[in-house]
């Protein structure tokens, strides 16, 4: 459903108390979502995995041709494999439709 689309995900609200706070926008595409696991995989595209926070929730806006679909969530995994810097995003209470740029 959202394979091969456009997201960017930015860190709105971190967990930790110590914990950096991250404002970039990480531009990324979509490898594949799975609806079962409530999760989408993406291929981070300009920043190193290790800069993504396991600590703390995302805005990941997902863009597609009929309109931006958004969700709140958290990076779960992140690793390397062949695919490039991968991340596991869990979403949280569903997906909304983008209303306000």
């Amino acid at each position: 459903m959202y394979e091969g689309c456009r997201a960017d995900i930015r860190m709105n609200r971190m967990v930790l108390k110590e914990g950096r706070f991250d404002e970039k926008v990480h531009h990324c595409s979509i490898i594949t979502y799975k609806p079962e696991e409530e999760c989408i995989y993406l291929v981070a595209e300009d920043t190193e995995v290790t800069e993504f926070s396991l600590d703390g929730n995302y805005e990941c806006r997902i863009k597609m041709s009929k309109g931006d679909t958004a969700c709140i969530g958290s990076i779960v995994e992140r690793y390397w494999n062949k695919a490039g810097r991968v991340l596991k995003f869990r979403i949280k209470n569903g997906f909304y439709k983008n209303l306000v740029n």
